[in-house]
């Protein structure tokens, strides 16, 4: 997929941030869409048996009824767990969206800053500006832009209440 520079990025673009946890089944990863840094719009879920969960993120997002409203995937190395590998160009070109990954080790990579802080990234399918402009209507404090946020808290939660009440939430016939 080619570099995108985007012409205006508005203040209300539609992002999916994504994180993932692994529990004893596999790897559970949680979509959550934000119009920029305003509001949430959906939330996705989906499992993956395997180690590269590039696929997996990229059918959920594909499957999801706001495929055609997400303009931009957002990943964070923080928000995925160590032993997961995914490629961020491959996502691009599967899903047909520019892809930012904070923290990310594929080339090129830039650094961001904002309001002190800085964190570093490579953009998939994107300039460096468009990606920059995208990070800054994406986040409201920070480095961390908000579907990023909010997709670790919900995963957090989630996995703290199944570990809490050890409810087992692996579908039927599903396993490693």
């Amino acid at each position: 997929m080619a570099v995108k520079r985007l012409r205006q990025v508005k203040k209300e673009i539609r992002v999916i941030g994504v994180a993932a946890q692994r529990d004893p089944v596999g790897i559970t990863i949680i979509g959550v869409v934000f119009r920029g840094s305003l509001w949430l719009d959906g939330v996705l879920m989906t499992r993956s048996a395997r180690i590269d969960i590039t696929e997996a993120i990229a059918e959920m997002i594909k499957r999801s009824q706001h495929y055609g409203q997400v303009r931009v995937i957002l990943l964070s190395r923080v928000s995925l767990p160590m032993e997961a590998k995914i490629s961020s160009n491959n996502l691009s070109v599967s899903v047909g969206r520019p892809v930012i990954f904070l923290g990310g080790v594929e080339e090129p990579i830039y650094t961001w800053r904002n309001r002190g802080e800085q964190v570093v990234f490579s953009a998939a399918s994107l300039s460096r500006w468009s990606a920059e402009s995208i990070l800054k209507a994406s986040t409201r404090e920070g480095v961390t832009p908000e579907a990023l946020r909010v997709a670790t808290l919900t995963l957090s939660a989630l996995h703290d209440r199944v570990d809490a009440q050890g409810i087992n939430r692996t579908p039927p016939g599903y396993g490693l």
